[in-house]
């Protein structure tokens, strides 16, 4: 049975400059070799937009010494192994996925992805049309199309509204200049994190041979790129309204008219930023409010009044400002009542009939706790919690310690973050749905 204890963490760096995080599973018998870039769809410019995730897809189709994606895929699948990536707006990873026997294949494949990568222009325009039919895919599916219209909405800047995925036009005009120029620029060691996770015991005799290993395959590749930091925009304020007015829209609603069957809207308030010293007290605000089926969303919306489907908070934290709400879909008929009671849910935290009792708070801690660790009991997800927390805030916090900021969370923190951030006048609203007009949806918001 997993235990936190079985976790031990070590931060070192390369003679290469790269920064590894050592995360070391007592009895695993996986190991999972993560990459993360310290970049994502937010620091491109207009004419870049898709480009961080599209590189994603290209690293996966051929290397100096893997020539091919069916030689990559070939190569890791032979023993068994998981391989993937993922782009946000802020970071992007690349990992492996291993029995801890073959640590070294793993580290070798990903290491000549991100520095050796191939880049040829026929790979980039086959994979062209494999993309925008991705990007066809989430607009057909008005369930994860309601984000990006969200952010749209939300967002003043072009950098942070835009989806990640990028735009037809974009997409359909990259060359093999913008990736090498892209890699140049935000690929160097200094802005990346290796993150080894899993049965580090059974990889090297001790950690300072296991960092001579990986310093020996960095060996192979010739030269050292010089990335430039990424320079994120962080408030020195801790006043959520300061932070809002930053990086948010002045706009409040957005309605896209289509024909469906059901409804999808995405709610919330400007938030905290990620390193926002209350932002554990947030996370069990949104498990009391949303984050479960026993929350006070799922119980109301859908279990009473049988409003939706599917019907969560939503929490998003990212540099410089956060949002807090909800998404939902919902019986399109109905949907004026299901934003009003949605919204009701938030708002009548501020008052007394609905204020936040001991019994409550406790279950909250205690459901955040459980979903930690079980979310740390394989290694791909262990590589995930720690090194994101390294990458974008430089911290290296032990489970022992997340868990004991949950449990510190008092009901007077819970009360004053409501009072920060349940503002009516600052809702945000976006719905996808067959509505000739708006004005009821706008007013079942106000």
């Amino acid at each position: 049975m997993f235990q936190v204890s079985d976790l031990q963490i070590k931060l070192a760096k390369t003679t290469r400059h790269l920064p590894v995080l050592l995360v070391d599973i007592k009895n695993s018998k996986s190991v999972t070799t993560m990459m993360l870039a310290n970049t994502g769809s937010r620091y491109e410019t207009e004419n870049e937009e898709g480009l961080a995730h599209f590189f994603e897809h290209m690293v996966f189709k051929g290397t100096a010494k893997f020539p091919s994606a069916h030689a990559i895929s070939t190569t890791l699948d032979s023993v068994g192994a998981d391989f993937n990536a993922f782009t946000s707006k802020e970071y992007t990873g690349y990992y492996v996925r291993s029995a801890a026997d073959h640590f070294g294949m793993a580290l070798d494949v990903l290491s000549d992805m991100l520095f050796q990568p191939k880049l040829r222009q026929k790979d980039i325009d086959r994979e062209k049309g494999v993309i925008v039919e991705e990007l066809n895919m989430y607009k057909d599916n008005p369930s994860a199309h309601i984000a990006d219209v969200f952010d749209q909405l939300v967002f003043a800047k072009r950098e942070m509204a835009h989806p990640i995925i990028g735009r037809k036009e974009t997409i359909n005009s990259f060359v093999t200049a913008d990736f090498q120029q892209f890699l140049s620029k935000y690929y160097g060691p200094e802005n990346l994190l290796l993150v080894v996770a899993g049965g580090l015991a059974s990889l090297a005799s001790n950690q300072a041979a296991l960092l001579e290993q990986i310093e020996q395959t960095l060996d192979r590749f010739q030269g050292e790129r010089s990335s430039e930091k990424n320079p994120f925009p962080k408030s020195t304020s801790t006043a959520v309204a300061v932070m809002a007015q930053n990086s948010l829209s002045p706009q409040k609603f957005n309605l896209v008219k289509r024909e469906t069957e059901q409804a999808h809207f995405v709610m919330a308030w400007p938030s905290i930023s990620a390193d926002h010293p209350t932002r554990h007290a947030l996370q069990v605000l949104s498990t009391i409010v949303g984050g479960n089926m026993s929350s006070r969303l799922f119980s109301k919306v859908r279990e009473e009044l049988g409003l939706a489907y599917y019907v969560h908070s939503d929490l998003e934290f990212f540099h410089d400002v956060g949002l807090f709400g909800c998404s939902a879909g919902v019986d399109q008929n109905r949907a004026e009542e299901a934003i009003k009671v949605s919204k009701e849910v938030f708002t009548d935290l501020l008052s007394s009939k609905a204020k936040i009792g001991s019994e409550e708070l406790a279950k909250a801690k205690a459901y955040l706790r459980g979903k930690t660790l079980l979310g740390l009991e394989n290694s791909n997800s262990v590589a995930q919690f720690f090194g994101l927390r390294r990458l974008l805030r430089e911290e290296i916090l032990s489970v022992e310690e997340t868990l004991a900021k949950i449990e510190a969370v008092s009901i007077d923190e819970l009360k004053q973050l409501i009072e920060e951030i349940i503002r009516p006048d600052e809702l945000r609203l976006a719905i996808i749905g067959n509505f000739k007009k708006e004005e009821k949806l706008r007013l079942a918001m106000s």
